[in-house]
């Protein structure tokens, strides 16, 4: 059978417009509840955002200070290359005088000797390689003495100079026999450079 409906029609549409104002206000309840919960879940998030933030601004800080005390580490490693770099400049052309003056005295022809001996330490040029130069004078018992000597002058032997020449060789007389008076020059090569201070520097890590 199908039912009837006794209740007259103001009541029925009264009692739907309730149920729609029911669940309207059971919606809004819920929307608000949604909000509510956002609102709680976004100020979770941003208070662990600022704690980030806070932890990251302590841990720049402490960073700065180490950074900070590091400055005076850094001011004295530079100090320091700047000292090296000016012993480096200053020993550049230091020459090794002992080894070269050891050298001569070992290498010198039994039948000659000096009478003089000068020598300068320069640096190169662009048209001059050599470290410096050195004038001797001597004396000899013939020619094939004093070409002997200059022979010494382009030898491995003595490494520490090169380009030796004779410039002049005169026959002269001591006590009434003969002998080769001559004066001669050469260059200062790189192996006549003493390294003994450059070799005693320490090198200081990053």
């Amino acid at each position: 059978m199908r039912p009837i409906n006794l209740l007259p029609p103001e009541i029925s549409e009264r009692s739907k417009a309730r149920r729609k104002v029911f669940l309207g206000i059971l919606g809004a309840i819920g929307f608000i509840a949604v909000l509510v919960l956002a609102t709680f879940w976004l100020s979770g998030q941003a208070s662990q955002a600022e704690d980030e933030l806070a932890a990251q601004q302590q841990d720049n800080q402490r960073l700065q200070a180490e950074i900070n005390q590091l400055d005076g580490a850094r001011q004295l490693r530079s100090n320091y290359q700047s000292g090296v770099a000016r012993l480096q400049l200053a020993l550049a052309t230091d020459v090794a005088w002992g080894r070269l003056l050891n050298d001569l005295g070992r290498i010198i022809n039994q039948n000659a000797w000096l009478s003089t001996f000068s020598a300068q330490s320069s640096p190169p040029t662009e048209t001059d390689f050599s470290f410096g130069s050195l004038t001797v004078s001597g004396t000899a018992f013939w020619y094939e003495d004093a070409s002997s000597w200059l022979r010494v002058l382009d030898s491995s032997y003595w490494p520490a100079v090169g380009a030796g020449w004779v410039s002049s060789a005169t026959v002269a007389e001591i006590e009434q026999i003969p002998v080769v008076s001559f004066n001669s020059a050469a260059v200062l090569t790189s192996a006549a450079l003493s390294t003994r201070m450059i070799d005693l520097i320490p090198e200081v890590p990053e």
